[in-house]
């Protein structure tokens, strides 16, 4: 059926006109955010170790991961590098929407004075459409202080443009007249990679692509709220129809889902006494129901039955969320990174999606997962590679967080990592002490 399923899935709905595994994330650094005082490094560039070598990601003669997964005690800062990753995806996305004087949405280390006053950095390595970008920019909660962008054409960077001191620029002589005339149109507080592309800038509309339509951010909350809109714009039910098979091999007994959107209907909470609806509002608002079909063998034959999406358990629930989600990555190659996977689900089900991005008959395109979890099952070498595992510790008495890979600990390929991690081997465990009342 496995078979069956990855065939059918690869040829009507995942495979992407154009060049295979042009478009991912190669490296993420950010310095000063949350717990984050120093450096952290997330690394998916493969390193040598010849372990899983048929799941890497090709692009030129780099290998990439294309799942990475992040442990660490509760508290310890992996939900910081997800908030970290997040806040600087989201400022590219809406920089140029911004008003002069604005703060923007940057929250630096608090547990000293010095780090507090200083700025924070973010640095990214990236592919878009066969293009590598080095990007980043150094920033506070009021402007923007450093910015850059390289972009590598051949297998030497090329500048596109660098910011210093605020609202300093240097270009090449090749491109300074065609990106000067966005200088005036940006401000302290704005990117300029989003200003210069949102006045129609082509030096810099691949590199701001990635971050508008080729890396997504999830928790729980947003991944429902994602797969509303999703399912709202599946008109030709391609969506759905992946969502079945994935649905199914998960072993979920859902043979289709009903999803209708409902338009100008009262919504369904009492109205204090006096108010009313007014009509032209009524009709912008909408409500969604979603009914999920299960087929159930009776004494008569085998009869479908519908449910509320509402009744299904919230492990049902939270699995059909990843659907679109995971769908759409596995079709367009993007990456996707979600805060507690293993929020709720299974840990077969969490192993079963890290397996399908794993795989290179399932993710033929290149698309990766980054996620952080408890789950141990999948601390273990014959599914993940050294390099695919990442811990994050804090150390308590400072309050910083330190962000590393299992292969700085160059553990043996026969090494049980699980217990390993457990007796406390690589850290990133709680150090749970006696209670004395």
């Amino acid at each position: 059926m496995h078979l069956n399923l990855t065939i059918a899935m690869r040829k009507k709905y995942y495979v992407v006109a154009g060049k295979e595994n042009s478009i991912m994330l190669l490296q993420f650094n950010v310095t000063n955010a949350l717990s984050f005082k120093n450096e952290a490094i997330l690394d998916l560039v493969a390193n040598n170790d010849s372990e899983h070598k048929n799941n890497l990601i090709k692009y030129r003669k780099t290998e990439v991961l294309p799942t990475v997964a992040i442990y660490g005690a509760n508290a310890a800062g992996k939900s910081n590098l997800f908030k970290a990753l997040t806040s600087a995806i989201l400022f590219v996305r809406n920089s140029s929407l911004m008003q002069v004087g604005s703060k923007i949405a940057i929250s630096p280390f608090l547990m000293d004075e010095e780090s507090k006053r200083s700025k924070t950095r973010f640095d990214f390595v990236y592919v878009y459409d066969e293009v590598k970008f080095e990007y980043g920019f150094v920033a506070d909660v009021n402007r923007v202080y450093e910015e850059y962008l390289y972009a590598y054409k051949s297998s030497r960077p090329s500048l596109i443009f660098e910011r210093t001191n605020v609202n300093k620029y240097r270009y090449t002589s090749v491109l300074r007249n065609s990106l000067r005339q966005y200088e005036s149109k940006n401000t302290d507080n704005k990117l300029f990679l989003a200003t210069a592309t949102a006045w129609n800038c082509k030096e810099t509309e691949g590199a701001f692509r990635w971050f508008a339509e080729m890396i997504d951010t999830y928790n729980a909350e947003s991944l429902r709220n994602a797969m509303t809109d999703a399912l709202e714009s599946d008109e030709k039910d391609e969506l759905k129809d992946a969502a079945i098979k994935l649905l199914q091999a998960a072993d979920f007994n859902i043979s289709d889902y009903k999803f209708t959107v409902k338009h100008g209907e009262i919504p369904d909470f009492q109205l204090p006494p006096g108010l009313s609806i007014d009509q032209e509002v009524l009709e912008k608002i909408r409500s969604f129901e979603l009914k999920v079909c299960h087929d159930i063998e009776t004494e008569d034959g085998v009869t479908t039955v519908e449910l509320p999406f509402q009744m299904e358990s919230n492990g049902t629930q939270l699995y059909f969320a990843y659907c679109p989600a995971v769908i759409r990555a596995l079709k367009t190659g993007k990456t996707i990174v979600v805060d507690e996977i293993d929020n709720g689900l299974h840990p077969m089900l969490v192993k079963h999606l890290v397996g399908i991005f794993n795989s290179r008959e399932t993710n033929p395109n290149g698309a990766q997962l980054i996620f952080n979890t408890h789950d141990i099952d999948l601390l273990d070498l014959d599914f993940l590679r050294r390099d695919q595992i990442y811990f994050v510790e804090k150390d308590n008495r400072t309050g910083i967080s330190d962000l590393y890979a299992l292969s700085d600990f160059s553990p043996r390929k026969s090494e049980k990592v699980q217990k390993g991690y457990m007796v406390g081997r690589y850290g990133a465990i709680p150090n749970i002490g006696g209670v004395e009342w």
